[in-house]
């Protein structure tokens, strides 16, 4: 495994959590984003994870702060920043 690969996405709106989190594991693995397997839903649901990040219409604000899963061996941490990381130590910089 590498080390961790922080990415950042201009908005949570334009580019939903769970594919720059597919889009970063196939370049770690150097696959097309569509060949991997297992697919991401079978560590998390996607649009559950997309949901939790989504922008309210209300304004309100998002209760969560981050989500940590394991996807084909990489830790994954998603914030409610926009902040995608992915690797060794995405456990340890999710807290």
């Amino acid at each position: 495994m590498v080390d961790a690969i922080s990415t950042r996405s201009e908005t949570l709106i334009d580019e939903k959590p769970s594919l720059t989190v597919i889009d970063r594991i196939a370049e770690l693995e150097g696959e097309d984003p569509a060949e991997l397997s297992p697919p991401l839903y079978a560590s998390i649901d996607p649009q559950a994870l997309d949901s939790l990040f989504r922008s309210s219409n209300t304004g309100e604000s998002r209760t969560v702060e981050t989500v940590q899963f394991t996807y084909l061996g990489y830790d994954v941490c998603v914030r409610s920043d926009g902040e995608v990381i992915v690797g060794e130590s995405a456990r340890e910089d999710c807290r």
